[in-house]
């Protein structure tokens, strides 16, 4: 499985954009080197590729990447924030098994955070995708901002009849190389709306994540610590690292980053010396990761949720199955 950032620009200026300070925003891969890097990902087993960016659809050449995709049968999700969705749904909608968009709370605290009138913008996009028999998925990432908007979003997916997953907010890549500081809100608070996310999927509500993924955010030390290394781990209670999920990122996936720089996830950018598909290929870049000691666990539940895939968790295949037989009846082709 590979998340694939195929661009840097964004035609949105979010606040708590983890990239913002990182990337060199007119940055893409030649076309040319997407397909070599697509076709290489097809002959080494590549399942599933998520593109990214950035916003992917502000690049020129998107839909073209995407029928490529498509056409060599590797199952494809896009994440956008939805303001171009409307101009690609024709195109796509048959392409996409799914489409993720970001929603990040009321419209007060959305529009605060990724620029006034964009609220509305994502609700029509949810309105294009359910008129396109796209299936589509509400992506979250709590922060100090929308930490009490948990009860709102859940009724915004149930409202849609589409599913909704939260995510916790991460350090941002800096300038000059490494992470910044990690967001504000408090280890209780974090726990606090986990648990109230934990319960509301108990009782039914369209929930994206896996049981097994709220436990490990329930039972983590300190939000102020994203990941452990090996030797965290070596100093952790028994019973703790038992809620711990172990990470397969650059074993069973990686992130390739909008210059074409590999990673084993994108909490390593910044952290980690990555080979580069422009230069080196794909097979070489991934490989390059397995001589890389980096972190065990990290709290990330969009990460965490591939983690237990790759574990083979059941209640997380069977949710993948499930997923997968619904983009069958809900229009999808793959």
């Amino acid at each position: 499985m590979v998340n694939w950032a195929i661009t840097g620009k964004c035609n949105l200026k979010c606040t708590h954009c983890y990239g913002e300070y990182g990337r060199v925003q007119n940055e893409e891969v030649p076309l040319d080197t997407i397909k070599k890097t697509i076709d290489a990902l097809r002959a080494m087993g590549t399942k599933r590729i998520t593109i990214e960016g950035g916003e992917p659809l502000v690049r020129k050449d998107a839909e073209e990447i995407i029928s490529y995709i498509y056409d060599r049968g590797i199952e494809m999700s896009l994440c956008t924030n939805g303001v171009l969705l409307e101009r690609h749904a024709g195109f796509i909608k048959d392409k996409i098994d799914l489409l993720v968009l970001s929603l990040e709370g009321c419209e007060e605290h959305h529009d605060a955070l990724r620029g006034a009138g964009n609220f509305s913008k994502v609700l029509n996009a949810i309105e294009v995708a359910k008129k396109h028999n796209m299936r589509a998925l509400i992506f979250t990432c709590l922060i100090d901002e929308n930490i009490n908007d948990i009860d709102f979003l859940i009724a915004t997916a149930q409202k849609y009849a589409v599913n909704i997953a939260f995510n916790i907010g991460v350090a941002k890549v800096e300038k000059e190389g490494g992470r910044g500081q990690l967001n504000k809100v408090a280890d209780d608070d974090y726990k606090a709306a986990f648990l109230k996310i934990s319960n509301y999927k108990r009782n039914g509500a369209p929930v994206f994540y896996s049981e097994s993924n709220f436990k490990q955010v329930l039972n983590w030390p300190t939000f102020a610590k994203e990941k452990f290394s090996p030797e965290d781990i070596s100093c952790m209670d028994e019973g703790l690292k038992k809620t711990m999920i172990p990470c397969y990122a650059g074993v069973n996936y990686c992130y390739v980053e909008c210059d074409g720089s590999v990673y084993p996830c994108y909490q390593t950018v910044g952290i980690i010396q990555a080979k580069n598909i422009a230069i080196n290929g794909f097979k070489e870049s991934f490989e390059h990761l397995s001589n890389i000691s980096s972190c065990k666990h990290c709290y990330n539940t969009a990460l965490s949720e591939l983690n237990l895939q790759c574990k083979l968790d059941l209640r997380s295949v069977l949710k993948v199955i499930a997923n997968y037989r619904s983009t069958l009846s809900g229009g999808g082709s793959h």
